[in-house]
This record gives structure tokens, sequence and C-alpha cells, in this order.
């Protein structure tokens, strides 16, 4: 099959597209190769193949066991896939853009930045191949070679377990090459009784060679002893590495384990270390999701109200909170929004006076450029629990449920809903203002002036009145 000159690899039908994928990655094939059942492999991928335990095509019920001699590259193949434009990198998936033809799309594979490699035997990735290579030639679960193998040990291992392999069966390695050497004396006295009797220069010749491969043997033997030793002397080392590691791990885990519980006490403190920022008197509440809440609390069976972060009037005041009914509390609902503030119990309580006697005043935000802002002020009644020093962790919440119409406050007329949030300041009047302020405090409230800097305004407006 030949395809024409510049064709969109992208855009190809998913049959086409099969045709080019390897059998082992599914990717586009690079420098492709064929085995003898006919399958073919990107060059990298046929390598990974080979070097895997069994050596077997990877394609479902093939199992053609694959060797050197019956790997061919596919010339034709290559030239067709020469052809391909608009190939998106296999690695788009991690996050790579690259797209261009097939020539580029070699060479761009080979410095991606988004290439991930995974060691096959222990399946560990890695983020660039130079770390892959370095780690596969020294990965403890590749298979190896037993050290006596030129003398009849065939077995192949994990890298991790070779030294107890060549521990474990260092008796039958030293059988392995007693019978060899057995058998080279025998042969080599035989030859000696034959150059004995015959005189020949050539069996003398031999016998000598002979004699001079026992030698050689010899040393060898001395020489895998000594491995031998090593490795023992490694694996002790290994071992006390080993339960270092193990300590050191274990002790990880329980500092982990500690910074966990650390981390879930700051977590619990945050909502309070954030009601510091507002220690002049004010907070201001915002609330987001406003239509799933109001949903909420239209379809429950009961009144439903949320609750604001407490929020302290200053670094060693009165602790607050908020609630909000978005559809309106008891007798008012479907008709107002009503809001109410709680006192809660504080480390800070047997320090203030009692009861809470200040003037509270909220407003809600008109968002819009009306900036129609919806302000009541709630006057504590001293004789009232709500406003006695709390005996539990909160008294009884007391606000003002008819604080604004249903009506007004979704209205598209007015912007106390933008999207899906709500803005609720909560001032404590430590000042106790005339109410006739709280009309320019208003206006103050789209300035973004600081709360002082508008406690100042307001005593001058009510100075130069008195004037």
């Amino acid at each position: 099959m030949s395809i024409s000159a510049n064709f969109s690899f992208e855009s190809s039908s998913p049959e086409l597209k099969k045709r080019y994928l390897c059998s082992y990655c599914h990717y586009l094939l690079v420098q492709p190769k064929f085995i003898a059942c006919g399958h073919q492999f990107c060059s990298l991928c046929l390598e990974k193949v080979i070097k895997s335990k069994s050596s077997v095509c990877s394609v479902n019920d093939c199992g053609k066991v694959i060797t050197q001699e019956e790997i061919y590259p596919n010339i034709p193949m290559e030239s067709e896939l020469e052809h391909f434009k608009d190939i998106v990198c296999r690695n788009q998936v991690n996050g790579c853009s690259w797209q261009g033809n097939y020539l580029s799309y070699k060479d761009h594979l080979q410095t991606c930045q988004f290439e991930r490699f995974q060691c096959e035997c222990c399946l560990t990735s890695f983020a660039h191949r130079l770390s892959y290579e370095e780690h596969y030639s020294l990965c403890p679960k590749a298979l190896v070679a037993c050290p006596f193998s030129q003398f009849g040990c065939n077995t192949q291992i994990p890298r991790e377990t070779l030294r107890d392999h060549v521990i474990s069966s260092s008796v039958e390695h030293l059988q392995m090459i007693a019978d060899i050497l057995s058998t080279i004396q025998t042969e080599s006295t035989s030859t000696t009784s034959q150059a004995s009797a015959g005189s020949s220069s050539s069996t003398a010749t031999t016998v000598v060679s002979e004699k001079s491969e026992i030698k050689s043997l010899k040393t060898e033997l001395i020489r895998l002893t000594q491995i031998n030793e090593h490795l023992c002397t490694e694996q002790k080392s290994y071992q006390s590495m080993l339960t270092k590691h193990e300590r050191d791990v274990n002790r990880a885990l329980v500092n982990s384990q500690l910074n966990k519980g650390d981390i879930c006490n700051l977590e619990k403190k945050i909502p309070s270390l954030k009601s510091y920022n507002y220690n002049d008197g004010t907070y201001v509440w915002i609330i987001e999701n406003i239509q799933d809440l109001f949903h909420n609390a239209k379809n429950a069976p009961q009144p439903l109200h949320i609750a604001s972060p407490s929020f302290y009037t200053s670094n060693d005041g009165y602790k607050l909170s908020l609630k909000l009914y978005l559809n309106g509390d008891k007798s008012v609902r479907d008709t107002y929004l009503s809001l109410y503030v709680t006192i809660r119990r504080n480390d800070y309580d047997s320090l203030l006076e009692w009861p809470f006697r200040y003037p509270i005043t909220f407003c809600l935000f008109d968002q819009s450029t009306k900036h129609d802002h919806v302000v009541r002020t709630l006057t504590p009644d001293i004789d009232s629990k709500c406003f006695h020093r709390p005996e539990m962790d909160s008294n009884v919440s007391a606000g003002i449920p008819e604080f604004c119409p249903l009506w007004k406050v979704f209205s598209k007329d007015f912007g106390y809903v933008r999207n899906d949030k709500m803005y609720i300041k909560t001032c404590v009047d430590f000042n106790i203002f005339p109410a006739k302020v709280w009309s320019h405090w208003t206006k103050l409230q789209s300035c973004g002036l600081p709360n002082h800097i508008q406690y100042i305004k307001l005593k001058e407006l009510l100075d130069d009145n008195e004037e």
C-alpha cells in the first residue's frame, strides 16, 4: 500500500491509522521493524520485548519467540511513514502540544520534555530517558545471569536476589567447577599416558595446553571464590543498610502522622485566625452559591439557615457570628430575608463588660451602580439573655426577621445577588452614633475607606450638624 505525499495522519481513518501503529506501545511506529510472525514494532519497543522474561511477541495469542536472527527492518513501512504530516506527539496526554511531519517527529521524541519512561521490571516511571537507562542498568527487578553461568549454572534471577542465589548455591557452583576440573584432569592424565607411549611431540603440546587450561581454571576458581566472599560481605552490609532504611521509613511515617495532626489543628484554627483580620468591630461576610442555598432553604421542611465564621470585635473583644435565613424564618418564610447575630463564648469574656450593649448595624450590599444598600440596626435588649455573658458555647440568636423582602433581594433591578454571591457587612457601633448618621455611612461603603476613616468622617458630620 502506498500513500500520497503530505498525507495528514490525524485526519485519516481509524482503519488506516491502525496499520501504522506499534504492536507493543500502540502509538505511531518509530523506526519500524517486523519479526517472523509478521507483527511490527518500534525499534525501542522491540528491545523492551526482547528484554522481558518471556521474549515472545506481545500480540494476543501469538506467542512467537523472538530471536535476533528473525528481526528485520521494515524499510517499505518507513518510506510510507515519511509521507505523513499533522502528526500529534504521543505525549499529548502529558501536556505536549507538538505537531509536525514524521521525520521531525522522530527527532522530537528524542528531546520531548513530556516523555514518560517506565521500567518494565519494577514499573517505576521516569521523566527523562537518561534516568530511565541508568536505572535499568541497576534495576533490582531486572533479570541477570548467574556469574557461574560459564560453569553450567543457567539460572536467570532478579538482580536484587543475585547475592542470595550465589550464597545459597555456592556448594552447587563449586561442585560444577570441581566436575569440570575432574573431567579436564582425567582427560589430561589420559593424554599424558598416550604421550609417553607414543612420544609424539604434538601430543606433548596438547598436554602442555591442557595443563595451562587447568591452571587458568584454578585461577578463575580463586577469583570466583573471592567474589563469593565479597558478595557475602555485601549482603551483610546490605541487610544492615536495609534495617537502617526501614528505621528511617518508620521514623518518617511517625513524623508524617504527627505533621498531619498539626495540620488538622491548624486547619481548625484558620477560621478563627482569619477572623482576627476584622478587629475593629466590623466583618464582611461573603456568601457564595446563593442559588443552590436558596433552593435548599425553599425546599426544606423547616426554616433553614446558614452560619458565618465567628469573628471578634477586637483582638481580645467579643466573639460573634451571623445566621442568615435565605428564605425567611418562621412567620416570614417565603417573604423576607432574615438575619440574626449570635454572641459566642470566648476566652476573653471575663475581661469584658456584660451585658453586651452596643448597637449592631447590618448592611446588605447592592452590587449594582445604584448602591441601594439595605441597612438595618439592631439595638441590644440588655434584659435579654441573648446579650448576657454566654454560659454555653453560644447564646440564643437575636436579629431582624424582616431584614429585606425576598422580591427585592432577587430582583434584577438591584444587585444584591451578583455572580451568585452576596455581601453582608456587620458593624458593631462602639461610638453609639445616632441613627441619622447611617444614611451617610451607607454612602461611605462604596469609597473603599478604612473603617477608622469612616468613623472620623461620621464624627465630623455630627460636629458640623451641631454647629
